[in-house]
């Protein structure tokens, strides 16, 4: 019998699990993640990497052997690609990390391996704050702002109902919700005021064209405008007396 190896990865009956004795470097980067078979996309952020998974920062509730794709971009050379992995650690409060074991990585990510090492010998990375955002809003809606949101560094949800609204912000304290519909849509009130009344610390922010009457809004925020007015949505001081007190 040949003696066995040693190896990044083993089994534990049918469940894989991502060794503790691989390197592993922290490095933040933007990614989004989706079920191979179907599901809600997350916006998300990787926590560290190793050769053969990684860890991402993220509130949305993926089953262990969940087979994701997660797409991703190299810092170090600007190229866009994706990996393929099982999870093996479901993200959960306090900490929320996702803990993903690779199937058969690309080159490209032994390169972003590589470079990450040589980012945390070197001190560069550190941690950011990072704020736990939903966005509600038709499927089109969303696909347009994708860039926006993934560029944003934010751990994003979406959801397209009242179903997967409940489903997306169970266990999970958000800091926003972001509406992603017209000021006087009609949708707007019933999913403010679910949103207060289950998470009535988060910030309640609409972005799309012109501004409604509600006082369930903390914030308008007209479509074309970057990150920086969303930023500001998110992070400005509100009264007290304002919308931020939840009906009793």
């Amino acid at each position: 019998m040949v003696p066995r190896s040693p190896k990044r990865r083993r089994r534990h009956g049918k469940i894989r699990i991502l060794s503790r004795r691989a390197p592993r470097y922290r490095i933040e980067i933007s990614a989004t993640a989706q079920p191979l078979l179907g599901g809600e996309l997350a916006v998300c952020r990787t926590r560290d990497v190793s050769e053969g998974g990684l860890s991402l920062e993220t509130a949305a509730w993926f089953p262990i052997g969940t087979r994701l794709a997660v797409a991703l971009v190299d810092p170090a050379s600007g190229g866009a690609f994706e990996v393929i992995g099982d999870v093996v650690r479901e993200a959960t409060a306090p900490s929320w990390s996702l803990g993903i074991l690779l199937v058969e990585p690309p080159m490209e990510w032994s390169a972003l391996v590589t470079s990450a090492a040589r980012r945390s010998a070197t001190g560069m990375e550190k941690a950011t704050k990072r704020f736990r955002v939903l966005v509600v809003g038709d499927d089109h809606r969303q696909r347009g702002a994708m860039a926006l949101y993934v560029t944003s560094g934010w751990d994003v949800l979406f959801a397209t109902d009242g179903e997967s609204v409940a489903e997306a912000i169970e266990n999970v304290e958000l800091d926003a919700v972001i509406a992603e519909l017209d000021g006087d849509d009609p949708r707007v009130t019933p999913i403010m005021e679910g949103i207060r009344r289950l998470q009535p610390k988060a910030r309640r922010i609409v972005r799309g064209k012109g501004k409604g009457s509600s006082d369930l809004v903390h914030r308008f925020v007209e479509r074309d405008s970057g990150l920086e007015a969303l930023l500001d949505a998110i992070t400005a001081d509100i009264p007290l007396s304002g919308p931020t007190s939840p009906s009793p």
